[in-house]
């Protein structure tokens, strides 16, 4: 897909969508220019026969021209417009333009929303609204049509069209761009099966992103991860035939590095729970377990695009969950990277023992914040649903940090605690600890577990276990995966 930036009057696009407001009758220059084509009939449709009044999510088509179609878009009340509503509906008039047959090209007017309250964060700049617009059309377009006989049309170039094109817009244009690439490449290789998405294969594929960026690349074998001490992730994967692997990419800035950041993505490329089992049905998407592990490999290779002046560590240990008589069973006991043993008390808590020896790795790096990412609980699908990701830490001004660039990307997050008590739920009599425990708090309990693994005093985790490849489809989002986290986690890096 090709992203363009264009005067209005130089528009190549056969599809235009435009913007209204409800009870607004001020008409953009966009408008303009399509009612004009239309010989003043788009605005009689809209204005004098009322077909649609504005509301949020209202969608028109109309032909305005022998060769150029509108999609005329309501966004509500503009005091009401949250950066998040915005890309929902941008998101539904993306997938209104595929529709229409023969289309190749889709243009998007630039707006701003110059609002004095950003409370509920409805005030953006052209060049925010450009940022938002091209991750928004990349969500509403996207399938993953790989293995299917009968491939549908493909809308191929997004143009952001305006009067006045600053620098403002380009920037949040190119930021846009890659943020959405950065998204479908997450996607297509959570979308990918899990016979082709190996450790050794997603370990390829870091080396491959490594050589084509110009990024530093540690791929870690079996005996190297023995070397380093690492035997608590080992431990999950001596079930599987497909050897664990341990990927470290590195970007570092041109000139002066202003923050040193380690970026943690889980990647069990498929969780069959181990010796404790999955039921068959709720196996059926543990191909999306490495959720993590995709997202901050498609991160990095936007940040060595922006380059921003941070040095960013991409860390993944990648193993698969499978029963076997090779399998770690219930009651063995592993000692972690920082000698910390653990009691396994249930097998199909597996992720979080393979990020402690990834966190227990960052220590080593020398950085100023730990980030780790992962799909790790189900207890936080039953506390905050499909739509709002967990957040938890050390470090309450990192948190809130995160929480506000989130809001300002259009995701939803919820901070959970964690606190000292937690450990009660994990005591064991004969280790350190347990990795799992009872079903109450199962969420904060799972992030106290990776507590004791990271000497970071800015240590974030993101439990996307509801969020990354939701069964059902959301306002943004089909169903399957979202590429949750990529829009805040890019801007939180590059802010």
């Amino acid at each position: 897909m090709r992203f363009l930036t264009n005067k209005i009057e130089d528009n190549t696009s056969g599809v235009i969508i435009s913007f209204i407001y409800e009870d607004v009758k001020t008409k953009s220059d966009v408008f303009n220019y399509l009612d004009k084509l239309s010989n003043n009939e788009l605005s009689k449709q809209i204005y004098e026969y009322n077909i649609i009044k504005g509301s949020l999510g209202e969608i028109f088509k109309y032909s305005v021209s022998k060769d150029k179609k509108a999609i005329i878009v309501g966004l509500g009340k503009k005091e009401k417009l949250t950066r998040q509503k915005l890309s929902q509906t941008i998101a539904s008039a993306a997938r209104c333009a595929k529709t229409i047959i023969g289309n190749k090209s889709l243009a998007i007017e630039i707006i701003e929303n110059n609002n004095q309250c950003d409370c509920n964060y409805s005030n953006f700049t052209k060049g925010e609204f450009a940022q938002i617009a091209l991750c928004a059309v990349r969500i509403g377009l996207y399938e993953f049509d790989k293995y299917l006989s009968d491939k549908k049309e493909q809308i191929e170039t997004i143009e952001l069209i305006d009067t006045d094109l600053s620098a403002n817009v380009e920037q949040g244009a190119q930021i846009g761009a890659y943020t959405s690439f950065a998204m479908k490449f997450a996607k297509d290789l959570i979308n990918e099966s899990a016979q082709i998405v190996t450790p050794a294969y997603v370990a390829g594929l870091a080396c491959e992103i490594a050589k084509e960026h110009k990024l530093e690349a540690k791929v870690l074998s079996k005996n190297q991860i023995k070397e380093l001490g690492m035997n608590a992730f080992l431990a999950v994967g001596q079930g599987s035939v497909n050897e664990p692997k341990f990927v470290h990419l590195t970007y570092r800035p041109q000139g002066a590095i202003r923050k040193k950041i380690a970026l943690i993505g889980k990647g069990i490329t498929f969780d069959a729970g181990g010796l404790d089992i999955k039921p068959a049905a709720s196996m059926l998407t543990m191909k999306t377990d490495m959720s993590g592990a995709a997202s901050v490999l498609g991160i990095i290779q936007a940040i060595a695009k922006l380059q921003p002046e941070i040095e960013l560590h991409v860390i993944s240990a990648l193993c698969e969950n499978m029963p076997s008589g090779s399998a770690y069973k219930q009651g063995d006991v592993l000692t972690a990277k920082n000698g910390k043993t653990i009691e396994v008390d249930n097998t199909d808590a597996e992720g979080r023992i393979t990020l402690a020896d990834a966190l227990c790795y960052a220590d080593t790096l020398d950085v100023d914040e730990v980030i780790d990412i992962a799909t790790l609980t189900g207890a936080v699908i039953v506390s905050l649903g499909h739509n709002i990701t967990g957040v938890m830490g050390n470090n309450q001004k990192q948190i809130d940090k995160f929480i506000e660039i989130s809001k300002k990307s259009g995701e939803n997050t919820w901070q959970m605690p964690i606190l000292e008590e937690m450990k009660d739920n994990l005591k064991s009599e004969i280790a350190d600890m347990k990795n799992t425990g009872g079903r109450n708090a199962g969420t904060s309990t799972a992030a106290w577990f990776l507590s004791n693994f990271t000497k970071s005093n800015s240590w974030l985790h993101l439990d996307i276990a509801g969020t990354a490849a939701p069964e059902k489809s959301n306002k943004e989002t089909p169903s399957g995966p979202t590429g949750v986290m990529i829009r805040t986690l890019i801007n939180y890096l590059i802010s």
